[in-house]
């Protein structure tokens, strides 16, 4: 793909933070690279804060069948829902989700993420998302909050040497009456809360929808930083296919 070229891919050792305005396909993003993940053998944990681990593995099976079982769980059988699973989760290919019982403390997920890489020899983590991790905290200082979380993420994603894709939320365009999910572009500053997720991550990735067509299914993948190669910009256009619940690559049409 387009973001594959540009990034050159995903590696340990790297921080990559994807961000996209509200209910505009972060979370649908993010399990295709997981899915992405796991099928070329990389060891794999999820931890999905805003979503039950139920939830998550019924997306990645939906995937594996190509049918929108987290719409509509009568796309596919019981059967074929159970062999899907079967197919994709085996024993010496595992993917462990975090089941946080409604628990989103920093410290816990650092935890968990040291956990997940020295017992489960896990190599890449998915964090979905990181507002979460401080909103439960008793502090009106939004910018210093993730700016402790995301120092001490990216001191694990150094000692342990995995790579941690991490999803963020956007602040709404000030200068704008346009929000994200009406195709107002996405910018590096609009990362929410301080500059520390632009500055600490590798690579970071936004999705937006088509300003033209805002009510379509069509997204664009922009590169927002690129510390590997230096190349940042347009990296894509991908399609939401209702059916089957899949983010597809879209060729451009000239």
């Amino acid at each position: 793909s387009r973001l594959n070229e540009v990034t050159k891919g995903l590696r340990k050792g790297e921080l990559v933070t994807i961000t996209a305005g509200s209910g505009i396909g972060k979370s649908t993003l993010v399990r295709e690279i997981a899915y992405h993940l796991h099928t070329n053998d990389r060891r794999l944990g999820m931890i999905m804060l805003e979503e039950s681990t139920k939830r998550t593995m019924r997306g990645l099976i939906g995937i594996h069948l190509n049918k929108n079982i987290t719409v509509d769980l009568n796309a596919a059988t019981a059967e074929e829902i159970e062999r899907g699973f079967d197919e994709l989760v085996t024993e010496d290919r595992p993917i462990y989700l975090y089941d946080h019982f409604g628990s989103s403390d920093v410290d816990l997920i650092v935890q968990r993420i040291h956990f997940m890489s020295k017992a489960l020899k896990v190599e890449y983590i998915i964090l979905d998302h990181i507002s979460i991790l401080i909103s439960g905290l008793a502090s009106n200082d939004e910018r210093k909050l993730i700016d402790m979380a995301m120092t001490k993420l990216r001191t694990a994603v150094q000692e342990l040497d995995i790579g941690l894709i991490v999803v963020s939320h956007l602040r709404r365009p000030s200068d704008s009456d346009k929000g994200h999910e009406d195709g107002a572009k996405v910018r590096l500053g609009q990362l929410r809360g301080s500059h520390a997720i632009a500055q600490l991550s590798d690579i970071c990735i936004g999705l937006q929808v088509d300003a033209e067509d805002s009510d379509g299914d069509h997204r664009q993948i922009n590169v927002l930083k690129n510390r590997f190669t230096g190349e940042v910009g347009a990296a894509g256009l991908v399609h939401y296919d209702r059916n089957s619940g899949r983010l597809l690559d879209q060729q451009p049409t000239f």
